[in-house]
């Protein structure tokens, strides 16, 4: 290896979370969000190529709909990132996602034109569009909140709700996975479940609850809220094409339908992140429950709703009497996306990796990003101090 004190270099090869999983046939996964589903497919896949089965321990508190991911909108388009990185993980995983289709959910995947709205008087899309851009008049999609509209003629939507159970079951099936329910509390709990599994690495994808179980503070929950209308009651063309304000994040409005699921999810970013510990139990009796919602969650989904009919009147009918459903959930944002082993010095011989902080983009870069951050190899120790990090940078 690298003698980082004589400036001699030898040839090193630093073993990714796959080849350590290949050479002792186990590994264990944390979290049953997308991202956790695609770590865990990737790594049957990847004993199956290398005729080496790996036995994969699957972990997380649950499988319903307070995961991020069951109430996800899944709309991919690439280009809604400043991030280059993450520009080129949504490239890629754009054209195919073998996940899905090798395990029969290609119908989940439908292609959706979008049309961009915003109130500024002048609007550029970031570089990276799959499509054609075209200027159009807001008053074509009813808008007329707006000043100027893009239409975009390509991208695609997965219908997450109907999905992601039926993912979990066909994911959890595959030979050599065991599905566990079990709240992990930190990071010793975690590599004593690791050891006595016989494994000798980890894969955290736990997303807004990574902030807990790693200690990690660039995770926070950033609170998101959509309005399930009945797609049967919205006219066409907007049951079928995506509606996106373009002014400001924190007044994120769009409309995104989920054929698959027969609904049409109306959403808002709310602007609150949430980071301790007590709110998250009582966000999480109010998506169980919604009579048992926080009165701060109520408030937020009429703000929403009218925010929604000030700007897409279109959709009024679909809203009348309180006839539509509301989901809320935390989404595990981060200044950039993290995929990086932690030091040794925190978890000894067992290699743990942590994969997150993709806020709203998770289904739109998990393909990609995943294959990437398995691929990533595991910093020895003199790497570590000559670096000062546990992971050195690694290019996509």
């Amino acid at each position: 290896m690298y003698d980082l004190t004589s400036g001699d270099i030898e040839a090193f090869e630093p073993e990714t979370f796959v080849e350590t999983a290949l050479r002792t046939g186990r590994a264990v996964v944390v979290g049953h969000g997308i991202t956790g589903h695609q770590v865990v497919y990737d790594l049957v896949a990847a004993g199956r190529r290398a005729a080496k089965p790996i036995r994969v321990l699957w972990i997380a508190d649950r499988h319903d709909q307070r995961v991020a991911s069951f109430g996800a909108c899944g709309w991919h388009m690439p280009f809604l990132t400043g991030d280059p990185r993450v520009a080129a993980w949504a490239q890629r995983s754009l054209r195919g996602w073998h996940m899905l289709s090798e395990l029969g959910f290609g119908d989940y995947v439908t292609r959706a034109e979008s049309v961009f709205l915003t109130r500024e008087r002048h609007r550029r899309l970031p570089a990276g569009c799959p499509g054609n851009a075209i200027a159009a008049d807001p008053l074509d999609f009813s808008a007329p909140f707006y000043s100027r509209a893009t239409f975009v003629d390509d991208g695609s939507i997965i219908s997450t709700c109907a999905l992601m159970p039926r993912l979990h079951d066909a994911v959890g099936g595959l030979p050599g996975v065991t599905p566990l329910v079990r709240h992990l509390r930190d990071l010793d709990e975690l590599l004593g479940v690791t050891a006595e599994f016989g494994a000798e690495v980890a894969c955290v994808a736990a997303g807004d609850r990574a902030q807990f179980l790693l200690d990690d503070k660039r995770i926070e929950g950033d609170l998101g809220v959509l309005l399930l209308v009945d797609a049967a009651k919205v006219p066409a063309p907007f049951d079928r094409i995506v509606l996106r304000d373009e002014d400001r994040d924190h007044e994120l409005t769009y409309s995104i339908p989920h054929r698959a699921c027969g609904h049409i999810c109306l959403g808002g970013a709310s602007g609150r992140l949430v980071t301790e510990p007590e709110v998250y139990a009582e966000l999480e009796d109010g998506i169980t429950d919604p009579a048992r919602a926080p009165r701060y969650i109520t408030e937020t989904v009429e703000e929403i709703r009218d925010r929604v009919l000030e700007r897409l009147p279109v959709f009024g009918a679909a809203l009348d009497d309180g006839d539509y459903r509301f989901w809320y959930g935390l989404r595990p944002a981060a200044e950039r996306a993290v995929a990086e082993w932690l030091p040794r010095s925190n978890t000894g011989h067992i290699g743990v990796l942590h994969l997150g902080g993709l806020g709203g983009s998770g289904f739109t870069v998990v393909p990609a990003f995943v294959e990437d951050g398995l691929s990533i190899g595991r910093p020895t120790p003199d790497m570590e101090a000559h670096f000062g990090r546990p992971t050195p940078v690694h290019s996509s």
